[in-house]
């Protein structure tokens, strides 16, 4: 069945409103049958990448069509492009991905950080100093001891505190740790406050302005922005959100905002909103080592796996029964690491991603992965919750499969 096949029927069954999907290889010539050629699509640089919006861009009956121009809150996705700031600033001498001493000088929050190592019968956390700093490194790959208030120990303290989780601005995310930096691993927070190490190493600068400027405009991207409400044109595109009944499947509207919007900070692990085809280009950047965002040592840095055995294991652990969720779809078992742009593979998949690829994605199922090995990069792009949604994994395993389908299909050389 044809990846358009694939999409349309899911469409039709109502199994998901709509979603985009992107994808490119090194060279930019993709291939595809000629019925699928109007899908390609001639870009500045003389690229050519699939390109295809499929359904509507939200549940309800008045829905607009999804267009390659609609938006997404890309939530998590967004960490990718604060390491990609952060690598600029390293290799501008700005701070260093190993020093604890220029975390503590740009957090001042963080400069003595404190872990929660258990609740006394009253429930008040009982508190001890780190034996060590945080790093940078830490920090991008969720290895510092911070956490999310969501769920575990912090949201026990947040609970002994009186407080609500919160992630409106980045003060809301000043918590203790949960275990020594550098010895274990916890999905986190720490993004955002590398990202608030670039604004604050940047005389201030928000990192909305940073990455416009360093990351964005270098790119032409005009849809990226981590404050909605400055940005009509974006503000328009948007996508709706739906979400899945958990007894019945059936999609409706979500009420209510996930993120806060507006958002008092520009919130480097999970606030940008963007198209996928403007994400695609970032993605496209990294692979073919243009050097418009990184040098290829930056690049390097960005996909060398970053876990200790100690610290993967804690990965690998925690992520259980929710891998799935986590990895867009990946059997349980599949190995993989970290980098400091996100998961890396430590395997080939079957019909997919080789060894060495990195991807994550975001919490309303938007996946994204490069794979340099093959030379593949791609994106599946919806606004459905809850995150893990079965349906939404599967399509995207389809589509990726697909797209590797094609490139075997390549008739001419790059």
């Amino acid at each position: 069945m044809s990846l358009e096949n694939t999409f349309d029927n899911a469409i039709e069954a109502n199994a998901i409103p709509g979603a985009v999907l992107v994808a490119t290889n090194r060279s930019g010539l993709f291939p595809y049958p000629l019925t699928q050629r109007r899908y390609l699509t001639i870009r500045g640089t003389g690229t050519l990448n699939y390109e295809r919006a499929f359904g509507k861009a939200g549940a309800s009956p008045n829905s607009k069509p999804m267009t390659l121009d609609s938006v997404f809150w890309i939530a998590s996705c967004t960490k990718l492009m604060t390491a990609i700031a952060v690598l600029q600033c390293v290799e501008r001498g700005l701070f260093a991905l190993d020093s604890s001493s220029d975390v503590a000088r740009l957090l001042p929050e963080y400069a003595a950080p404190e872990i929660v190592t258990a609740f006394d019968e009253h429930g008040k956390p009982i508190m001890k100093a780190a034996s060590s700093g945080i790093t940078l490194r830490h920090l991008l790959t969720h290895t510092s001891g911070m956490g999310y208030d969501t769920r575990g120990p912090l949201a026990l303290w947040r609970e002994s505190r009186g407080e609500q989780p919160g992630c409106a601005f980045l003060g809301d995310l000043a918590m203790p740790l949960t275990f020594e930096p550098g010895k274990s691993w916890d999905y986190s927070t720490g993004v955002d406050w590398a990202g608030k190490m670039v604004e604050r190493a940047n005389g201030g600068i928000s990192l909305d302005k940073y990455m416009q400027a360093h990351l964005w405009e270098p790119l032409g991207l005009r849809s990226m922005t981590f404050h909605l409400e400055q940005k009509e044109d974006s503000r328009e595109q948007l996508v709706e959100m739906a979400r899945r009944a958990p007894e019945t499947g059936l999609l409706t509207p979500s009420t209510g905002n996930i993120i806060a919007n507006p958002s008092k900070d520009s919130m480097g692990g999970i606030g940008v909103y963007a198209s996928a085809r403007d994400y695609l280009q970032i993605l496209a950047s990294l692979l073919r080592d243009d050097c418009r965002l990184l040098t290829p040592s930056g690049v390097e840095e960005l996909f060398k796996p970053q876990l200790s055995q100690a610290c993967k294991n804690a990965w690998m652990g925690k992520a259980g029964a929710r891998h799935y969720v986590l990895t867009g779809g990946l059997a349980v078992g599949t190995d993989l690491t970290w980098a400091l742009g996100g998961t890396s593979t430590e395997q080939d998949i079957d019909g997919r991603r080789k060894k060495g690829s990195m991807s994550w994605g975001g919490l309303p199922n938007l996946f994204w992965w490069i794979d340099r090995e093959t030379g593949i990069t791609g994106m599946y792009a919806s606004q459905v919750v809850p995150q893990g949604d079965a349906k939404s994994c599967e399509l995207f395993a389809d589509f990726e499969k697909l797209v590797y389908e094609m490139e075997k299909e390549l008739a001419f050389s790059e």
